[in-house]
């Protein structure tokens, strides 16, 4: 009986341990996607490609508040060429929520853009997907909309 005492309690303390080390490592990809999701942002309107390149999962989906839905070389494309620019966002608030080994990141800002030279701003709510890969956080989805 006291073998059995003693073997419970290892097993009880062995499943803390554990509970606090992938609550330690969830809290560091928590914390890891939302630093990302606020730096593509800068990445966009300074136009770093190579980091928007290293950041978007070739299967990326990238939707705009209009339907407009674009892959990742389109992405990349339309930046580069100018066709769509985006010159700030300001996030007025974001909240990161991590499953297994992805990051949903929902917020609200109000991004700054030229599309063909023209300015325009839009107050946008967004949904972003990030999955952690064997390169890295790779963002998979976008999804915005007008509010």
């Amino acid at each position: 009986m006291r073998l059995f005492s003693v073997i419970s309690f290892f097993l009880v303390i062995f499943q803390l341990s554990s509970q606090a080390v992938d609550t330690s490592k969830h809290r560091d990809l928590e914390t890891q996607i939302h630093k990302t999701h606020l730096q593509k942002f800068k990445w966009f309107a300074t136009q770093q490609f190579d980091s928007l390149i290293t950041l978007l999962h070739e299967d990326v989906h990238y939707i705009h508040s209009n339907g407009w839905k674009e892959s990742k070389a389109e992405v990349m494309a339309n930046i580069k060429s100018g066709k769509l620019a985006y010159t700030d966002v300001k996030v007025h608030e974001s909240q990161t929520r991590i499953v297994n080994n992805t990051g949903v990141v929902t917020g609200k800002g109000t991004f700054y853009v030229s599309m063909d030279g023209k300015p325009y701003a839009f107050d946008l709510y967004y949904t972003e997907v990030y999955v952690m890969t064997d390169e890295g956080i790779k963002l998979i989805s976008r999804h915005a909309c007008k509010y």
